[in-house]
């Protein structure tokens, strides 16, 4: 009887261990659900270990799961697990829908492994209790040990978009990068998706905006980090695997992108450090020592690019009056590496896409011909009538007067808008061998669908569309598919320069262009060849004004992101003839080959007094596979 009460006493206090370490009252209960920013925080007390009855507790493999082990992953765990005599160990999140596969991950234990390593759990619910099976097996396949635990997780944040699918995702995963509603401070997370559309991972990392989110085999990259002169890589834990500041190289503000190179470097979009006017460079990196990255090129765009403020109605003239806006004559968004020849493809919001060689040398210019010309009498490299009329309180006044109808009714460039313009740093930049520096030389030439030189000069100018070809406008995302051609986001921002720059007929879409450079290098042919409209009634419902994206997936099929639908960039003078459309972001995934939609997802943005609308939501989407490795 003694020794009955005694080990009876020993399995109550153990029981009791137990139970206050694993089912007391999570840090982010009721208490904290009045949080500002809806955030939400996890520990070691959202940990419950099920009673699996036959399961011997003495001698586990397992220890008790840590919630959040980085402090940057809301939606993630760990497990301690011994290593002796373990081979291999699974791990399955069961799925809150009855009869569904749970997500499962096995990882390899190496055999020199720690004596202790610790387990990734990703892939769990928000605001649930998920059910967690670890298995360790040994060499030949038997297993040493099983636990099942329920780890209790929080909240999203209250301004997190409502999400809604249709279609089968047969792709893997998908993140967006989401930007939150600015409050005390801007907010972008990544936002990863099962193939259901539900929210499995989420990022809060220690710098507010994740910006871009890049991601690249099992790992992903943020630009914008302290300082905004970090670029930081991740494992999907949420640990910091590779930390670069660009301050000391006098670069700041990494933006827009960050491209890894086949061997390793990185491209990047930033701004010069002491000068007043922003995204306007990009540099490539050696990120070999990350404390001292090495600082292997730099292209400045304003030694290739034109100002073109005098043919876009939402842009006045630049100058350094209002940062963030004035100061930003061309908004650089996007590189892309060309293996083939070892140049970059460069995307600017507002003077289209180039193609430069390493040394900075203009390849081709991807933009109506229009961009070529101004009106320039004085040579000062400004639109006479555009400076000669503007009123900053008239917005009808920020355009030159560059259109009008020739006598066959076509619409063509005005007859003072006849000098060539020059790069913004005023100068012809580089010695060209056969030719000096004028955009004609790199202007490509519109062809037909059956190849053939579309002659209209109002549509080389851009100011009309061709039945079979038309320009981009305000475009994002240029990027190299798997055949050679260029395919890029076409925003329409003004399209053909029209007057107002938005209305209900207006129209976003993705667009695949064939470029066949010319002999000498230097400019070259462009034909359209497959396009995909983002259709809607009205079509302004599916536009995104600025940002968004397009990728090509490995089955073929095209990933795209509009991710600015109805935004506070909507002037207010339209506001009310966009009433009750569409705030957020979709993401939808088309077959090229009939142009089916295969799968959309809906974001819809939470949107209330404290929560006022921004002015975009999502800057791209990818698919993955998301992953980790034992610690």
């Amino acid at each position: 009887m003694k020794r009955f009460f005694v080990f009876t006493t020993i399995v109550f206090v153990f029981l009791m261990l137990v139970s206050c370490g694993g089912s007391s009252k999570p840090a982010n209960d009721s208490d904290n659900s009045n949080n500002d920013d809806g955030d939400t925080e996890q520990s070691d007390a959202d940990v419950e270990e099920d009673d699996a009855g036959d399961i011997d507790l003495t001698g586990s493999v397992f220890s008790a799961p840590k919630m959040n082990p980085s402090g940057n992953i809301p939606l993630s765990a760990e497990i301690p697990m011994k290593s002796a005599g373990i081979s291999k160990v699974s791990v399955k999140v069961a799925d809150k829908e009855a009869g569904r596969e749970p997500f499962a991950r096995e990882y390899t234990v190496a055999g020199d492994a720690a004596e202790t390593v610790k387990i990734p759990v990703l892939g769990l619910f928000p605001a649930y209790g998920n059910k967690v099976t670890v298995t360790a097996a040994d060499e030949s396949g038997k297993t040493v040990d099983e636990k099942t635990f329920t780890l209790k997780t929080g909240e999203l944040p209250k301004d997190f978009p409502a999400i809604t699918m249709t279609g089968t995702i047969n792709s893997g995963w998908t993140m967006v990068n989401w930007l939150r509603t600015p409050r005390s401070r801007t907010e972008m997370n990544g936002i990863a998706l099962d193939e259901l559309g539900r929210v499995r991972w989420y990022s809060d990392l220690p710098f507010p905006v994740c910006f871009p989110i890049v991601i690249k085999d099992d790992t992903f990259y943020c630009g914008g980090g302290e300082g905004e002169t970090h670029v930081t890589k991740y494992d999907f834990m949420g640990y910091v695997l590779e930390d670069i500041d660009v301050a000391p190289l006098e670069y700041k503000n990494v933006h827009h992108e960050v491209f890894i190179k086949p061997d390793g470097n990185y491209l990047l979009g930033v701004d010069k450090a002491g000068s007043e006017y922003i995204e306007d460079r990009v540099i490539e990196i050696n990120p070999a020592d990350p404390a001292n990255p090495q600082l292997r090129r730099v292209w400045n765009l304003n030694d290739t690019l034109p100002d073109l403020a005098d043919l876009f109605m939402d842009m006045q003239p630049t100058s350094t009056e209002i940062p963030g806006q004035t100061n930003n004559p061309l908004h650089h968004n996007a590189i892309f590496y060309d293996e083939s020849d070892e140049s970059i493809i460069v995307g600017s919001q507002t003077a289209g896409i180039v193609k430069l060689n390493h040394a900075g040398y203009l390849k081709w210019y991807l933009a109506p011909h229009l961009f070529g010309l101004i009106d320039d009498a004085d040579g000062d490299g400004k639109s006479d009538s555009f400076t000669e009329k503007y009123d900053p309180a008239n917005q009808l006044t920020w355009v030159g007067d560059y259109s009008q109808k020739n006598d066959d009714g076509k619409i063509v460039a005005g007859e003072k808008y006849v000098n060539e313009r020059t790069p913004i740093n005023g100068i012809r930049y580089k010695d060209y061998d056969k030719f000096e520096f004028k955009y004609p030389e790199f202007f490509l030439t519109p062809l037909d669908k059956n190849g053939n030189e579309i002659e209209d000069l109002s549509v080389k100018q851009g100011l009309e569309p061709h039945e079979d070809f038309s320009w981009p406008f305000r475009a994002h995302n240029p990027t190299i598919l798997k055949n050679g051609n260029l395919m890029l986001f076409d925003n329409g921002l003004a399209r053909n320069f029209e007057f107002p720059p938005i209305s209900q007929n207006h129209y976003s879409r993705v667009v695949e262009y064939k470029i066949t450079p010319d002999k000498d290098g230097y400019g070259g042919t462009i034909q359209q060849i497959w396009e995909y409209v983002l259709n809607d009634d009205p079509m302004w419902y599916s536009m995104s004004l600025i940002v968004s994206g397009a990728n090509e997936l490995e089955n073929g099929n095209r990933l795209i992101t509009s991710g600015s639908l109805g935004s506070s960039f909507i002037p207010e003078m339209f506001r009310s003839a966009y009433g009750d459309g569409p705030t957020g972001a979709f993401i939808v995934e088309i077959d090229p080959k009939d142009n089916s939609e295969k799968n959309r997802i809906k974001l819809d943005r939470y949107i209330d007094d404290d929560y006022p609308i921004n002015e975009f939501s999502a800057f791209r989407a990818y698919r993955f596979e998301i992953s980790a490795s034992l610690k």
